[in-house]
């Protein structure tokens, strides 16, 4: 499995993520940029929060896509032979926890299929009997 990031891998993943997230609400920003260039030596505060909320909005739409980018690699690991023990692992979580984030994944179909009694089979429960106690 894959290694921790360290504190400056993190740092300089965080750092990348910013620009990354700022770069983007600059380009999504419809607002008047002629307003923002003659602010640029002294934004107000009006300017200086509606970039912070450009930048969240940014983040919370690059939150989503790599949500989208994780699920996606946990369909292709799964059909190269991972289950929920190693999915679970990728992701710093248990076994629980992965089949409870990927419930539909096709390891749970194949896992089932594989628990499943052929049609007419008594299966498990064939030597128990149900009923009241000494009760024919």
């Amino acid at each position: 499995m894959m290694r921790e990031l360290t504190r400056d891998e993190r740092q300089e993943l965080r750092r990348e993520l910013s620009a990354a997230a700022a770069a983007w609400a600059q380009r999504l920003d419809d607002s008047d940029v002629d307003a923002r260039r003659s602010a640029a030596h002294e934004p107000s505060y009006a300017v200086r929060m509606r970039t912070h909320l450009a930048r969240m909005a940014a983040g919370e739409q690059m939150r989503n896509l790599l949500a989208d980018v994780v699920s996606a690699s946990a369909e292709e690991a799964v059909q190269y032979g991972a289950g929920y023990p190693e999915l679970g692992a990728a992701v710093g979580a248990s076994r629980q926890a992965a089949r409870k984030r990927w419930p539909n994944l096709s390891v749970s179909k194949r896992r089932a299929a594989e628990w499943k009694q052929p049609p007419g089979s008594i299966g498990w429960a064939g030597d128990s009997h149900l009923g009241y106690p000494g009760g024919a």
